[in-house]
């Protein structure tokens, strides 16, 4: 067998929708489906039915996995659904492992509320448990009516697509009678390619490139007789009568012999939709499934392998499943189920590179002068505000109102600080006002007002004339 790491980047917004509905409140996958990648290999090589094509194809022997968001170069898993975490604020930080609880439940961990974790895709490394961070965006569209040139009416709708920039991981798998197809395989799929809805407008491009990431590991030293089947993908199943069934058998979970599955410690998710088939321009069978993320508990005496293709439809990734994953394995909680791990969020990327020089454009120095002049007069008016409070008790009287309006025509008619100062000490020196002006302390806050540092002392002088002015007279 050989596999095949491949790396996805974002180059522009990707919708990859939960389902092929055309109405309703539609939301989009935060991982992509391996059968996006089986298509973009398939438009590559697919001229013809025949022995490659089927082999690449329709077979199963070739798988196509998921891609999930990562971090660090490492692939990040669906949370566990085995993980629960408080409900309550105490203790928020703090997980619980459902199939490691005790029995009887201590009397401070029912009180908690344990509520089960659904959603996130963490990387965990060492002790530590990170969210990456999957960014969505949503937009309104509208149909387009070509021959009137305009949207058409009641064409409304919504599309919400993965931020650009996301850079996601996943494995091609080919068994040993493909594999001198895996180089031809890996040419169809790198470049920059196209997925998801919309391809044609401003939606759906990637680039995709060979790289070497980690992957979700399996626990080789168990040695208890309880197997851990974590669903790394999502898994599909069917009964005896060819109908899809959420409780697989064991030899369905890849169990061979004697065993049980004990439900009670399961922790299963289920999902259900109808692919649309573009060839056919028709939609498939329902498919209904256990979603990525669910848990399986066994107890058998024999473990299959670390990881394994179960179910149908292997070759659009489904049924990648991981036994007994090191996550979950019994060193990482204590004996109450507590896990060791540190979980936490991806943090904020932050750039060292100089801030780019914007180019100055009429717009942006309009933009700019609007802001100054609403700072500016903001300043001002907080100073006369500030004034009027402190001091309107010293001025009364209409006397005190022509005086400040002296000012105020004094302040509309000379710009420049310097010579208002000089007007303004003029004025209170002049005749039987500088009487009035010395009394009370009124010159005295008068002239420490004007001394106001960085502001505008004609624009502080008209407005606090006027406003001193209405008060005289009230």
């Amino acid at each position: 067998m050989k596999t095949i790491q491949l790396q996805c980047t974002l180059l522009s917004d990707v919708i990859i929708s939960e389902t092929s509905a055309t109405t309703g409140n539609r939301h989009s996958l935060d991982f992509i489906p391996g059968n996006n990648f089986l298509g973009i290999a398939a438009s590559k090589l697919y001229d013809k039915e025949n022995e490659k094509t089927h082999l690449l194809f329709h077979s199963g022997k070739v798988r196509f996995g998921d891609a999930h968001p990562s971090l660090s170069g490492i692939r990040g898993v669906r949370i566990p659904a085995v993980v629960f975490t408080p409900k309550l604020k105490d203790g928020a930080d703090e997980r619980y492992f459902h199939h490691l609880l005790p029995a009887d439940l201590p009397k401070e961990i029912r009180e908690k509320q344990l509520k089960q974790c659904r959603d996130g895709f963490y990387v965990f490394d060492r002790k530590q448990a990170t969210e990456v961070n999957v960014g969505k965006t949503f937009a309104l569209k509208s149909a387009y009516d070509s021959e009137n040139r305009c949207s058409q009416d009641h064409q409304l709708f919504g599309y919400e697509a993965l931020n650009k920039g996301l850079i996601l991981y996943f494995e091609v798998e080919l068994d040993d009678e493909a594999t001198r197809y895996a180089e031809e395989l890996t040419v169809a799929l790198c470049g920059t390619r196209h997925l998801g809805r919309s391809r044609t407008a401003q939606y759906g491009l990637v680039e995709i490139k060979q790289a070497s990431f980690q992957q979700l590991k399996s626990d080789a030293t168990v040695a208890n007789e309880e197997v851990l089947v974590y669903a790394d993908g999502r898994l599909v199943f069917l009964d005896e009568h060819g109908l899809p069934t959420f409780q697989p058998t064991l030899r369905q979970l890849g169990f061979e012999g004697k065993g049980e599955i004990l439900w009670h410690k399961c922790q299963v998710r289920t999902f259900s939709y109808a692919p649309w088939n573009f060839k056919r321009q028709a939609f498939d069978s329902q498919r209904c499934g256990i979603e990525k993320g669910s848990v399986f508990v066994v107890k058998a005496n024999n473990t299959p392998k670390p990881t394994s293709y179960i179910g149908h439809y292997k070759q659009e990734g489904f049924g990648r499943v991981v036994y007994n994953p090191e996550i979950l394995s019994l060193n990482k909680a204590d004996q109450e189920g507590k896990a060791k791990f540190n979980f936490g969020k991806q943090k904020e990327a932050t750039s060292n590179e100089p801030p780019k020089e914007v180019k100055e454009t009429p717009l942006l120095a309009y933009l700019k002068r609007a802001q100054e002049k609403e700072k500016r007069v903001f300043d001002v008016q907080k100073v006369v505000n500030q004034f009027v409070t402190d001091n309107k008790g010293k001025f009364n009287g209409e006397r005190f109102a022509s005086q400040w309006g002296s000012i105020r025509s004094l302040a509309m008619i000379t710009s420049d600080a310097t010579e208002l100062e000089k007007s303004v000490i003029t004025f209170l020196d002049h005749g039987v006002a500088k009487q009035q002006w010395d009394e009370n302390g009124r010159r005295k806050c008068l002239e420490e007002v004007m001394d106001t540092p960085n502001i505008s002392l004609q624009e502080l002088l008209i407005n606090l004339a006027s406003e001193m002015a209405k008060e005289c007279k009230d």
